[in-house]
């Protein structure tokens, strides 16, 4: 499966981003804070889904609440090319699968085409970080191989589920030292009701013995009972003495009470007819009162008198209001329009640069045909050209500029290892002074050997050993050593042709022997020296060519610019003049001509429409002020045009208001007065009336008459409780009720009390002892709780054997997932572990040869002599290699079944560069299977990377594309 384009909608800081990955390798690059952790995770979250709310990963919805989500397209070897958007929707958002062939699915068929991974799973073998590279030496195998093996395809994920599941089950049901399991609670039960059943066997010999008990109880009983009756029969009659002796002193205070109020008659209903009549009053003469005042009020308003006729003219003034008001809606429409093309035009003016009034005149009068508009900007785009053409030759003037400074400086530095005048010196006199040392070092040979038998034999000699010194010299293109041979050969020859007399030539010897012994074994560094004058002089040479080689490409660069800025200078001359006829500023650009000609031709427009809604305005204005002239003439002054017709209306208005107040005032004032005569007559009977109820109750006044009514209250409550009193003492009366003194009734109480407490608690007693004695012979006698407690027991013991046989099936399912995760391992972790190998031997240089699973379990990492280190001994480099080539190893091996993406956040920091160098090797092979994603903060990281895909997140943008270095 490989990205093809990612599209961001809105996701943390990025907005409406569209980005193209590599088809191999794509580096995401960008410093911090850039964004790239953002795009890693949009990735994450499309095809995996948002994270909860109240979760501990970020969401990175927008903050100003932008549209949420993205889109992915995807190309995959069994589906096909298609796209996966995932939206604010739901917690995880709302995913649409959208295929070529027009066809929608959703998140069932977007989980098939990732395989059931999910994001955990995904990110377990997929996409990690340098912190994700930690832990290798705290993993052993068995946790390796879960992680190997934990594959959506394979379904080993699901088994180690399953395994987890039937452990925590297993250990809900039975512990060997729980409380809680549900086998260890019903074994308990079992034994709880096995003590029971031992006990209630125990209890079936007391069963006569508690026969006998319960019919004594029973007797007992009935005999309290009885004695408890008698009490309470007694306590009735203290009860009824207790009540009568307050009800005695009660009546006798009543009795006094009445006789001190007297036998006065009070009206029935008085108080509320008095109320009534109070009210009626009140009322009347609020009425009375409010009349006469009114009346007042309204002789004072119409004293003055209204003009008729002068109402009349004003409205005929007022039937021309909708003439007035059209004209006033004209002239506001016009002046609307005029000041907003004024406005328009001012800003027209600005916008062209019109800083004068020659400048405003200019633009009105110019040329705003097409073909001037074409001429324009055809000097104006030949002025962009030029600059575009000399921007272009600077640029490579520059770039020859800093080749010939490049090229002095590499000169200089050159000169500066020049070799001394004694170096050259000797290095030029040593080709002559080599011939001279071969033939001094034959010379000597052949005089220490004349006087000797054997003499000719040596020069032959001699002259064998040339021959084969020139042979090897020609074989090796060695010429110097073919002269040597030449000259030795030559020397040999002459000294064989001499005769032994010649021996008297000694000056001759010791100068030979001196130049022997001055060059002799120095011939090496007389040969290194040569070459080493050679090479400098040869690398000068180069070195001086180059330098006028740039200075020449430079002047020639140079040359063509100034003809490119003199065409340029000559264009903008030509534009700047063009653009002063017409009135605009002189730097207009192509793209902006078709914009001034627009403006010039919106200015000449808003010029002909001022021109026409001046006019217009004057004809509007003149008939507005025949209006007004004639208003004022009807009001006799001077009116503000704005507020004319509402001045005209609120005088007209005033006036009529004048005329119907002196109307209606003569009818209200009639009414008034009729109301006022029947008030002051209704005001009469109500106080004749109130003085008829005061005579009843016998009183004077108002305060007379309320004290009357409380007296009356008084004494129809006394004789309701006096009543109640005598009717409660004639019922006790013909009880059996005698006598008694408050002291002697309250010992008797107290006596009653105390017998009735003790008697009580007697018989709680017994009733209590009756109640179990009952309970424990019947239960002896049936036997059903025994039976009971045996059937519970039984029924336990049967759950206990179901959960025993739960217990063993789950236990046996375990057993059969660890064996097949045994199976697995010994059948899958081999080959991810031969692949990993192979990946460590290269990114280490060979320095290690495998990764090996020690005796405990845990990693080793061996060495190519043969020594062996635990992960917890390596470098922090050499444990993220490790750890890398386990997570490629298990991505190679799973490709058949998951062919995804490699995402990798910054996991080679700690990396040298032999390191890096290798780990680049190894992944642009394994970039033929894989797409691989590398996001990182290092500018030197992504240089490594020559045929890559590099993205710069901090600069993208809309349909931003990768870009090949």
């Amino acid at each position: 499966m490989r990205i093809k384009e990612l599209t961001i909608y809105g996701f943390g800081r990025h907005r409406n981003v569209t980005v193209t990955p590599g088809e191999r390798i794509t580096i995401f690059f960008g410093e911090n804070e850039a964004g790239k952790t953002t795009i890693h995770q949009f990735i994450l979250q499309v095809l995996f889904g948002f994270p909860p709310k109240n979760g501990a990963l970020l969401r990175y919805e927008p903050k100003d609440g932008a549209a949420y989500g993205g889109k992915l397209l995807l190309e995959d070897p069994e589906y096909g090319q298609f796209e996966v958007e995932r939206v604010r929707g739901r917690s995880a958002g709302d995913v649409t699968v959208r295929f070529s062939d027009g066809t929608t699915a959703g998140q069932e068929k977007l989980s098939a085409i990732l395989r059931q991974y999910d994001r955990t799973a995904f990110e377990s073998i997929f996409s990690f970080s340098l912190f994700q590279l930690q832990g290798l030496e705290q993993m052993d195998a068995d946790e390796l191989s879960r992680t190997l093996l934990s594959s959506g395809t394979t379904g080993v994920d699901l088994l180690l589920q399953l395994e987890k599941k039937l452990e925590k089950e297993k250990g809900e049901l039975f512990k060997k030292s729980g409380k809680n399991p549900r086998m260890n609670i019903v074994l308990k039960e079992l034994r709880e009701l096995e003590t029971a059943m031992k006990e209630q066997r125990s209890r079936m010999d007391e069963y006569g013995p508690s026969m006998e008990r319960l019919h004594e109880t029973g007797q007992l009983i009935t005999q309290k009972r009885q004695e408890l009756d008698g009490i309470r029969q007694e306590a009735g009659k203290l009860q009824a003495m207790r009540l009568r002796l307050p009800a005695e002193e009660e009546r006798k205070k009543l009795t006094a009470e009445l006789e001190r109020l007297g036998n006065a008659v009070f009206p029935p209903n008085g108080i509320r007819e008095q109320e009534m009549l109070e009210a009626k009053k009140v009322e009347t003469e609020a009425v009375l009162s409010r009349s006469r005042y009114e009346l007042e009020a309204l002789t004072d308003r119409t004293e003055g008198q209204a003009d008729p006729e002068h109402l009349t003219v004003l409205k005929v003034l007022l039937d021309k209001e909708q003439d007035w008001q059209d004209l006033r809606q004209q002239e506001y429409r016009c002046a609307s329009e005029q000041t907003r093309l004024l406005n328009e035009q001012q800003h027209l003016l600005d916008r062209l640069g019109a800083a004068d009034t020659e400048t405003a005149a200019k633009l009105r009068s110019a040329d705003s045909s097409l073909a001037a508009e074409q001429r324009l900007q055809g000097l104006a785009a030949a002025v962009e050209r030029a600059e575009q053409a000399a921007q272009s030759c600077e640029t490579e003037w520059r770039r020859a500029k800093e080749q010939e400074d490049r090229s002095l400086a590499a000169l200089r530095q050159h000169q500066a290892g020049k070799p001394s005048a004694e170096d050259e010196a000797a290095a030029s006199k040593w080709p002559g002074v080599r011939i001279r040392l071969a033939e001094a070092k034959a010379y000597t040979a052949l005089a220490g050997g004349q006087q000797a038998d054997g003499a000719s034999n040596a020069g032959w000699v001699i002259i064998a050993a040339a021959l084969i010194a020139m042979a090897a010299g020609a074989f090796l293109k060695q010429w110097a050593l073919v002269l040597f041979g030449l000259l030795t050969a030559a020397a040999a020859v002459i000294l064989l042709k001499k005769r032994p007399a010649e021996d008297r030539q000694d000056d001759r010897e010791q100068e030979m022997r001196a130049l022997v012994k001055a060059y002799a074994g120095k011939e090496e560094d007389y040969e290194k020296l040569c070459s080493r004058v050679a090479e400098y002089a040869r690398t000068e040479e180069q070195l001086q060519l180059t330098v006028r080689q740039s200075a020449g490409q430079r002047e020639a660069l140079g040359a063509e610019l100034a003809r490119i800025r003199d065409t340029e200078e000559e264009n903008g001359r030509l534009l700047q003049q063009a653009l002063a006829v017409h009135g605009f500023q002189p730097y207009a650009s192509p793209g902006m001509i078709p914009e001034l000609f627009r403006m010039l031709n919106k200015l000449q427009e808003t010029d002909r429409l001022l021109a026409d809604l001046t006019d217009e305005l004057l004809a509007i204005r003149s008939r507005l002020d025949t209006h007004r002239r004639k208003a004022e003439d009807c009001l006799g002054r001077e009116l503000p045009e704005t507020d004319l017709y509402t001045v005209i209306r609120q005088y007209a208005g005033s006036l009529q208001e004048q005329v119907n107040a002196a109307e209606t005032g003569r009818v209200q004032a009639e009414q008034l007065k009729r109301t006022i005569h029947d008030k002051e007559n209704e005001l009469k009977t109500y106080r004749e009336k109130e003085l008829a109820l005061f005579a009843k109750a016998d009183a004077a006044d108002k305060k007379t008459f309320y004290e009357a009514y409380d007296r009356s209250q008084r004494r129809q409550a006394l004789t309701a409780r006096l009543d109640s009193l005598e009717a409660q003492l004639a019922s006790q009366r013909d009880a059996d009720v005698r006598d008694i003194s408050e002291t002697e009734l309250a010992a008797l109480e107290d006596h009653q009390e105390q017998r009735l407490a003790d008697i009580e608690k007697e018989l709680t007693a017994l009733t209590e002892e009756q109640a179990a004695l009952r309970h424990k012979t019947e239960a002896l006698l049936t036997e059903d709780a025994h039976l009971l407690t045996q059937q519970k027991f039984e029924s336990k013991k049967a759950e206990f054997n179901e959960l025993a046989m739960e217990w063993s099936v789950k236990q046996a399912v375990a057993e059969a997932i660890r064996q097949t995760m045994a199976d697995l391992k010994e059948t899958k972790l081999p080959a991810v572990l031969q692949r990993a190998n192979r990946h460590f031997h290269h990114v280490t240089g060979g320095a290690y040869d495998t990764l090996a699973i020690g005796d405990s379990d845990h990693f080793l990492a061996l060495r190519s002599d043969g020594q062996s280190f635990s992960i917890a001994e390596l470098s922090q480099a050499t444990k993220e290699q490790a750890y890398l080539s386990l997570r490629l190893a298990l991505a190679g091996e799973l490709l058949g079944d998951a062919p995804f993406p490699i995402i990798m956040d910054d996991p080679f920091v700690h990396f040298d560069g032999r390191r890096l160098s290798r780990m680049i090797g190894l992944l642009e092979i394994l970039a033929a299977d894989h797409q691989l994603f590398i996001f990182t903060c290092h500018e030197e990281l992504a240089a490594q990377w020559p045929d890559a895909a590099i993205i710069t997140v901090s600069e993208i943008g809309n349909s931003q594309e990768a870009v090949k270095l």
